[in-house]
């Protein structure tokens, strides 16, 4: 799958990088002269551009300015303009953005399906590299994966030109580091880096091809049966928000997550919080909690340079 190019860091890589590039905990907002403070986990918080400044206070809500949009990807609390942040029911389900368990980040445009939404995104069905990262072309992430590598691969939906070969050679057993540092923090929990996903109340690895859908998770001539590649990929534990999983049990608190200040929009204000990295912010299913520079994925707000 394909969202838009970028570099993704780890969030205490991004901090060492100093305010210009993350946001200083002293940064004033870009418009309106309001300064937006960070305390805790939640050093990242700065105005967005067009915005006034935000706050955010121990990693948890976000109160105040909106950030603005990067070649339309939403950030900083914008409405963004693909299908996963754009704020409407574009599928007309009732459910919208990330609440939607289609919609893998607010960088998805089609909220309907599994499917990218990108015209021309994976013409090689079988050659894959980065599920998430916005192009076909392994080039700028360094991962690489075949799928007629995987012994799960009968030959179903988008890989029915590429069956498992088992005398096939070009086959890595793990991938680069250069694939790890750019794709994996844009993966949600899960699935590896490729779109094959573990989710709940299926007993086996699922791809993410276009006929995917949350309702045929159990289908394996939709969702074909895959093998998840070890070297990168997310886990996902009960009380995260893992792929196609948009609520949370009511047991699930914001212990060890990166703050609880607002809704999460995994369970409203004072609901069931996802567990993130103690300096990541927590933002559920609402996008906007994020700051500039942050995308909301799988519950968490990591850190991207565009």
């Amino acid at each position: 799958m394909s969202y838009k190019s970028a570099l993704v860091v780890s969030v205490s890589a991004c901090l060492a990088l100093g305010a210009a590039s993350c946001g200083s905990s002293s940064a004033k907002g870009s418009v309106g002269g309001s300064t937006g403070a960070g305390a805790g986990g939640g050093k990242l918080g700065t105005g967005g551009h067009g915005g006034t400044g935000g706050t955010v206070v121990g990693g948890g809500g976000v109160n105040g300015g909106v950030g603005g949009t990067n070649g339309g990807v939403a950030t900083g609390g914008t409405v963004g303009t693909t299908q996963c942040s754009d704020g409407i029911d574009n599928d007309g389900d009732g459910k919208i953005d990330l609440a939607d368990p289609e919609c893998v980040s607010p960088l998805d445009n089609d909220e309907s399906s599994f499917a990218t939404g990108i015209p021309g995104d994976n013409v090689d069905a079988c050659k894959q590299d980065c599920f998430f990262d916005g192009n076909s072309g392994m080039g700028d992430d360094g991962c690489n994966w075949e799928l007629k590598c995987d012994p799960a691969n009968v030959g179903a939906g988008a890989a029915a030109s590429c069956p498992y070969d088992p005398s096939y050679n070009n086959c890595p057993g793990a991938q680069s580091q250069k694939c790890i540092n750019s794709c994996e923090a844009l993966t949600p929990k899960g699935c590896d880096c490729f779109g094959c996903c573990q989710v709940d109340g299926v007993d086996h690895p699922i791809r993410l091809d276009p006929t995917c859908t949350a309702a045929d998770f159990g289908d394996p001539t939709k969702c074909p049966v895959c093998t998840q590649q070890t070297s990168c990929m997310k886990t996902c534990g009960p009380c995260q928000l893992c792929l196609g999983r948009t609520t949370l049990d009511p047991s699930c608190t914001t212990s060890g997550a990166g703050g609880a200040g607002g809704s999460s929009g995994a369970g409203g204000s004072g609901g069931p919080q996802p567990q993130c990295l103690s300096d990541q912010i927590v933002c559920g299913t609402n996008a906007s909690l994020c700051p500039e520079r942050t995308i909301c994925i799988s519950g968490c707000c990591e850190v991207m340079i565009f």
